[in-house]
């Protein structure tokens, strides 16, 4: 039954001529982790890691 319902799935893609799904994932993907790196910049972890480098090695700034 399932695999009746997939053949039927994957001719309905191909009729409708859309979207493949690999596409529409590895789009989501791409998205997803450029969100992840504006996230990333914008909320200042990386900054506290420097700072605390920074005080290690004994400057007084």
């Amino acid at each position: 039954m399932t695999d009746q319902l997939v053949i039927l799935a994957e001719s309905g893609t191909l009729a409708s001529g859309g979207v493949p799904a690999p596409a529409i994932g590895i789009g989501m993907f791409l998205l997803l982790m450029s969100l992840l790196g504006l996230t990333w910049l914008t909320g200042g972890a990386h900054h506290r890691s420097l700072d605390k480098k920074k005080n290690s090695t004994g400057s007084d700034d």
